[in-house]
C-alpha cells in the first residue's frame, strides 16, 4: 500500500469539501467580474408617474453595435415591460392619455439630418401602448418642451447664428444655406468665449432659443444671442419661468431669472441679487416658486446653492435654506448609472430633495419655518432620482453593492424594492464589499475611505494595490458599485479610494479648495494610504499604483511629482498646467478664477506653483496618460504636456488618445473604447505591479 499516495488523495478530497458543501447547499460559485461587465448592466433613468402607472427609460451598452440602447418601459406587476423598440429614446412627456417622445424613423428624414437639416419628429403612444404613430414634426432640433395642450406648447431648440447669416445671404433659400454650410465644413471658426464645449464641440454663435407653438404656427420668443433653459410652467398654465444668458463675445458667469405671461407674452426679469446663477424652479402654487440660487460669483467664494422662495406677484423673496452643509444633488461617482436628477418637491411644511451627505445620497427634508433638516432614508443608499408617489416616494437608487433599481420609500423611511432588473446579474458575480478606513487629517477632521480587498485573497499574503482618486474635485466616492474598481479587485488587486478635502458631502467650507490645490488634499490622500497600510494586512506597500480622472488626473500628475512611493501611475484626462488649462478649457476662464483665485495676468506665478507640470522634472514613476481628442474640459494639451515632459526626462511613459471621445469616456464613451481604456490601465499596472 502506497501511504504517501493515499495521503495526497485524502488531502485533495478534503480540500474539495468546502466547494462540495457550497454546491450541495444549492449555492453556485460566483463568477468573476470581467472587463465588459458594465455592458451587461441596465441603468434606469427618467422615472415618471401617471395615474399610478410607473414609467422609465432603460439604457444598456451594446457591444456589437458599439453604442447604447435606450427604450421606454412601464412597470407592470413588478416587471419591466418595454413600450418602444427604437433603441434611442431620450425623454418622454404625457399628453392627456398619451405618451409623447421624439424618434425619427423615416429613412428620408435620417438623410436630411445627415445633410445638416434640423428636424424633430414626435411619436405618440396612445392608451394600450401598442404602436406609436407620428404626432408632430418640427423643423428644429428640439431640446425641452412644456405642454399646455395638444395645440399649445413652449419648446427650446438650438439656434446657429452662423447658419442664420448664411440663410440671409441666400435670401432665405434653405438649401442654398445648407450648401454654404457644407462648403465651410472644413473650417472651424471661433469668435466667442467659450468657443467649444465638452460633448458639444464648437459653440461659437450657438444658442438655445425659446419658441411657442400655437395651432401649427411657431413664434420665436428669444433674442439673437440669448440662451434659454430650465423651463417650468405654472399649474394654471398662465406663467412660464425660465433662465437665460444673453451675450456676444465672452459669456457671463451668471444668468437671469425670467417669468413670462403665456397669454400676453410679457416677460419680467427678476434681479434678486447682483450676480447669481439661478437653477431649476418649481411652482409652489400659481404665484410662488421655489428655486435654487448660487451666489458664489457675488460673494467671490465657493459655496453650495441655497433654496429660495419667490412670490411672483409681490416680488418678495425669502431664503428657505442656504445649502451650506446639505447641497442639492447626488455627487457620488459611478460608471454604471445613467445621468439623471430630480427637481425639488415640497409639502406643507417644507421641501424635499436629494443631497450628498459624506458618501451617501439620502432624501432629506428642510422645514420652511426654521430650516431644520431631517433625513428620510438612512444607511447605504444612493438616490439618483425620486418623485412623490401615493403616501411616499418612488426612487431610482443604488443600495449596498447593487446596481440601480426602482424602490418605494414610505414616510417612515422604509425602503421596498420594486424591480429586479439587475439583481440576478449581481447575485451571480463576485461583488466585493468595501472595508471602511478611518483617519484624521492635519486639521483634526476625522475622514474615511475604503479598500476593496482582492477577490479570494489569502490571509497572510500581500497584494498589489491601486489608489483611485475621484474627479471634481467636488465629487464623491461612495460605497456603491463601481465597475472599474470591482474589476481590479477581481483581477487580484486591492483598491483604495477616499474623499479628501475639496470633496462634496461635508458642506461648502470642506469643499472649498480655492488656492489650495495640491496641499491639504494631497496630504489627506497620503494620510489615507498610510492609515490603510496600518489597518489592513494584505496591501503590499512596495506595489502600489495610483490613477484618477479629471481632478483625479490632476492629482495623479501632482502625486508623481511629489513622491516616489507609487510604482506606477495612470493619469486620465487630467490637468498639467493651470496656465494652459485656463486658456483652452471650455470652463477655463471661470473655473480657474473660482478654484485657484486668480488668472494668468494677475498672478501667473501662483498658477505655475500649483501646476503639476512644474514638478515634472522630479518624476520617477512610470506613467500612462489617457486622453480623448474631443475632450474640451481638459483639453488634449494637458495630457500631451506631461507626456512630453516625462519623455524628455526619459521616464517610462505611454500615451493613448481616444478618437471621437470626450471628457465622459469612462462613463458614457463608446463601449469598445471603454473596454480598451480599462484594458490599457490594467495592463500598465500588471506590467509594473505584478511582475
Amino acid at each position: 500500500m502506497n501511504t504517501k499516495k493515499n495521503s495526497i488523495i485524502l488531502f485533495f478530497c478534503l480540500s474539495l469539501l468546502p466547494l462540495y458543501a457550497m454546491k450541495h447547499n444549492g449555492e453556485k460559485e460566483k463568477k468573476l467580474i470581467g472587463i465588459d461587465f458594465f455592458t451587461k448592466v441596465k441603468s434606469i433613468s427618467n422615472l415618471k408617474e401617471k395615474d399610478g402607472n410607473i414609467f422609465f427609460i432603460l439604457r444598456q451598452p451594446d457591444k456589437e453595435a458599439n453604442n447604447y440602447n435606450n427604450d421606454l418601459y412601464q412597470l407592470i406587476d413588478g416587471k419591466a415591460v418595454r413600450l418602444t423598440s427604437s433603441k434611442n429614446i431620450s425623454d418622454y412627456y404625457f399628453l392627456n392619455d398619451a405618451i409623447i417622445f421624439r424618434n425619427i424613423r423615416d429613412e428620408n428624414d435620417k438623410e436630411k439630418l445627415k445633410k445638416g437639416e434640423e428636424l424633430t419628429v414626435f411619436q405618440k403612444l396612445t392608451t394600450g401602448y401598442q404602436e406609436a404613430t407620428e404626432w408632430l414634426r418640427l423643423p428644429y432640433a428640439v431640446k425641452d418642451i412644456e405642454i399646455i395642450d395638444e395645440e399649445h406648447f413652449f419648446f427650446t431648440a438650438s439656434y446657429d447664428h452662423q447658419f442664420e447669416t448664411w440663410l440671409k445671404e441666400s435670401n432665405g433659400n434653405f438649401q442654398e444655406a445648407l450648401k454654404k454650410k457644407e462648403e465651410n465644413k472644413n473650417y472651424r471658426i471661433l469668435d466667442e468665449l467659450p468657443f467649444w464645449s465638452n460633448g458639444q464641440g464648437d459653440v461659437s454663435g450657438l444658442r438655445t432659443h425659446l419658441f411657442y407653438f400655437e395651432n401649427g404656427n411657431i413664434k420665436s420668443i428669444s433674442n439673437t444671442f440669448e440662451t434659454v433653459s430650465s423651463l417650468e410652467l405654472s399649474p394654471d398654465k398662465k406663467t412660464l419661468v425660465f433662465t437665460k444668458r444673453e451675450y456676444y463675445g465672452k459669456g457671463p458667469q451668471g444668468n437671469q431669472l425670467i417669468s413670462l405671461n403665456t397669454e400676453t407674452f410679457n416677460r419680467k426679469e427678476w434681479p434678486l441679487f447682483e450676480k447669481a446663477s439661478y437653477g431649476d424652479a418649481q411652482f409652489l402654487n400659481n404665484n410662488e416658486i421655489v428655486l435654487t440660487i448660487n451666489r458664489s460669483i457675488e460673494r467671490n467664494r465657493q459655496e453650495n446653492s441655497g433654496f429660495y422662495r419667490l412670490n411672483l406677484q409681490s416680488g418678495r423673496v425669502s431664503v428657505i435654506y442656504n445649502g451650506e452643509i446639505y447641497g442639492i444633488g447626488n455627487s457620488i461617482g459611478c460608471d454604471i448609472k445613467s445621468s439623471g436628477s430630480s427637481k425639488i418637491t415640497f409639502d406643507k411644511k417644507g421641501i424635499w430633495y436629494v443631497s450628498t451627505v459624506v458618501d451617501q445620497a439620502p432624501l432629506i427634508h428642510v422645514n420652511y419655518k426654521d430650516a431644520q433638516v431631517s433625513f428620510l432614508t438612512q444607511g447605504n443608499i444612493s438616490i439618483q432620482e425620486y418623485l412623490p408617489y401615493k403616501d411616499g416616494f418612488l426612487a431610482i437608487a443604488m443600495v449596498e453593492q447593487q446596481a440601480g433599481e426602482i424602490y418605494f420609500i414610505d414616510k417612515k423611511g422604509n425602503v421596498s424594492q420594486l424591480t429586479t432588473i439587475n439583481s440576478r446579474l449581481f447575485e451571480e458575480h463576485n461583488v466585493i464589499k468595501p472595508v471602511e478606513i478611518t483617519f484624521t487629517n492635519e486639521e483634526g477632521r476625522q475622514l474615511k475611505g475604503y479598500v476593496l480587498p482582492p477577490a479570494n485573497y489569502r490571509k497572510g499574503e500581500k497584494y498589489p494595490t491601486i489608489l483611485n482618486v475621484h474627479g471634481g474635485p467636488k465629487s464623491v466616492y461612495g460605497t456603491v458599485f463601481f465597475h472599474e474598481m470591482q474589476y481590479w479587485a477581481n483581477q487580484g488587486y486591492a483598491v483604495l479610494f477616499t474623499n479628501p478635502t475639496g470633496s462634496d458631502g461635508r458642506g461648502s467650507v470642506f469643499a472649498n479648495l480655492r488656492g489650495k490645490y495640491g496641499s491639504i488634499d494631497y496630504n489627506d490622500i497620503m494620510k489615507f494610504v498610510d492609515t490603510a497600510l496600518e489597518q489592513t494586512n494584505f496591501i503590499d506597500e512596495n506595489r502600489i499604483g495610483v490613477t484618477g480622472g479629471s481632478y483625479g488626473g490632476f492629482m495623479t500628475n501632482w502625486i508623481i511629482g511629489h513622491t516616489n512611493r507609487f510604482k506606477a501611475a495612470v493619469s486620465q484626462r487630467g490637468i498639467s498646467s493651470w496656465l494652459s488649462f485656463s486658456n483652452t478649457s471650455d470652463i477655463g476662464y471661470t473655473f480657474t478664477q473660482s478654484n485657484i483665485g486668480t488668472n494668468a495676468w494677475k498672478n501667473n506665478q501662483l498658477l505655475w506653483e500649483q501646476s503639476p507640470l512644474k514638478y515634472a522634472d522630479q518624476v520617477k514613476t512610470p506613467t500612462l496618460f489617457l486622453h480623448s481628442d474631443e475632450d474640451y474640459r481638459c483639453w488634449l494639451a494637458e495630457g500631451l504636456q506631461m507626456y512630453y515632459a516625462l519623455q524628455y526626462f526619459e521616464i517610462p511613459s505611454r500615451m493613448v488618445i481616444f478618437k471621437g471621445e470626450n471628457h465622459e469616456l469612462s462613463r458614457s464613451g463608446k463601449p469598445l473604447n471603454r473596454i480598451k481604456r480599462l484594458a490599457e490601465i490594467t495592463g500598465w499596472f500588471d506590467k509594473y505591479l505584478k511582475q
